[in-house]
């Protein structure tokens, strides 16, 4: 393995070699069926007792928050300068992925050289406020290796987006917390994104500086405000296969946790408060490949708190498997039936693995209906996917909702999907019609995941 570092900058350094020998990804998990089929199971048929047992040892309890409650303000990361401008140009534009640790240098650089490029639009307000990460920062660099993830953090983050000019917020991947790869995994992503909150002049000059410095997240899991929008972030713990927000080691905290901002979300709407809601999980709802399946457990769970609560968000954002993914979903709350877009982009620079193919090993052609599922009966379809590398810009205002697609390597800055919800009527207003695969920046080779 090389020389023994004998400090942190040889530790990174050490770390950057490694990288570049080996570029191992972790093995990902085979699905039961190889194939998707037409009404198509786009989440694990587990039990709640076959999946405690299948993440045995993978699992924590989630940390306290750092500060309480875990709110944080957007005015906190950007300043109250940039708050203003963005609450007078009547929108506000971030961006989002995640899996963006290990894998090749020259993809996840290209990924952070295109994100970097919408802060030149030359409309100031189209430009991102910043980007909120959808976890896996980083990874192992070899599988079934202990490794300290402080000393990767360097190697995988904090040079790749040196030159990248936005604030970075993230929730924590599998490989950000597992505690069979590290046992102190979550440990180093708390140091690196959930640092003491900087005070006065000192918050000032973070905020200002180009530096690229530790964030202070209030917690791993929280609620950002900011104009136009707010976020409710979840740590869905390290569990290979699915996620987990509550019950057993995990706890119930984080569960509390949602359906209090759920129900306070829910009042201030009543009173006249309309903001666009977004919650943001690693672990996807949804997925049809990609190397994992969606979370059926963890949706049973999200659902029950909507349900409980009057409210569900108007998109949910995740990671972890390896591509893009957009599915619709009807969901009815409060006596409305909400149309809402369910995105996986896992695909911010780790490597590829594209959805699983048709019975005949041919592309999917979409929309592809999904298949009910226990007691759920909602009605859910694969609506679009991309097997290449990205990152979602959304766009929020007072009215609707917008989340585009822009391949990393389509040479082009259009989106390659969009979807509009509107945030009044609840109902999705314009998406990208159904294309051809492979597309322009898509893996050309069928991959069976």
């Amino acid at each position: 393995m090389g020389k023994t570092p004998k400090n942190n900058d040889d530790a990174s350094e050490h770390a950057i070699e490694q990288l570049r020998q080996h570029q191992v990804r972790h093995t990902s998990w085979t699905h039961p069926s190889p194939f998707l089929a037409d009404p198509a199971h786009f989440r694990s048929g587990r039990s709640a007792g076959e999946l405690a047992q299948s993440q045995q040892g993978q699992l924590i309890a989630v940390p306290p928050p750092k500060r309480s409650p875990p709110v944080m303000d957007i005015a906190q990361v950007i300043g109250s300068a940039a708050v203003s401008e963005i609450q007078q140009s009547g929108q506000i534009v971030f961006q989002t992925a995640g899996d963006t640790g290990a894998g090749q240098h020259e993809d996840l650089g290209q990924v952070v050289a295109v994100m970097a490029m919408d802060f030149q639009r030359p409309n100031p307000a189209d430009r991102p406020a910043f980007f909120l990460h959808l976890g896996d920062v980083i990874y192992n660099l070899v599988f079934g290796q202990v490794e300290s993830k402080t000393a990767l953090y360097k190697p995988q983050f904090y040079i790749p987006y040196s030159n990248y000019p936005g604030k970075i917020l993230a929730i924590p991947g599998n490989h950000d917390s597992d505690p069979e790869e590290d046992p102190n995994s979550i440990d180093a992503f708390e140091a690196n994104f959930c640092a003491p909150l900087p005070k006065g002049a000192q918050l000032n000059q973070i905020i200002q500086s180009p530096k690229r410095t530790p964030m202070y997240q209030p917690g791993v899991y929280f609620r950002l405000d900011a104009p136009f929008v707010q976020i409710l972030g979840l740590f869905s713990n390290g569990g290979e296969y699915e996620g987990v927000i509550r019950g057993g080691i995990v706890g119930d905290a984080q569960w509390s946790f949602l359906g209090e901002q759920l129900k306070q979300i829910k009042h201030d709407r009543d009173n006249g408060q309309r903001r666009a809601l977004l919650l943001a999980v690693h672990h996807p709802p949804f997925s049809g490949g990609g190397g994992h399946s969606g979370s059926g457990q963890m949706l049973a769970d999200l659902e029950s708190a909507f349900k409980t609560a009057g409210i569900a968000p108007d998109a949910v954002l995740s990671g972890h498997a390896h591509n893009y993914q957009r599915f619709t979903r009807n969901v009815t709350v409060g006596g409305k039936t909400m149309q809402v877009p369910y995105v996986v982009a896992g695909c911010g620079g780790h490597n590829i693995t594209p959805l699983k193919p048709a019975s005949n090993r041919k592309p999917v052609a979409t929309p592809l209906r999904g298949a009910h599922a226990g007691t759920d009966t909602s009605e859910h379809s694969l609506r679009q996917y991309f097997n290449g590398f990205g990152h979602v810009v959304v766009t929020v205002t007072n009215r609707i909702l917008t989340l585009d697609l822009i391949g990393t390597k389509t040479e082009s800055s259009e989106p390659i999907d969009s979807v509009t919800v509107d945030l009044t009527t609840h109902n999705i207003t314009h998406e990208t019609a159904p294309f051809a695969h492979p597309a322009n920046g898509e893996q050309q080779t069928s991959h069976v995941s």
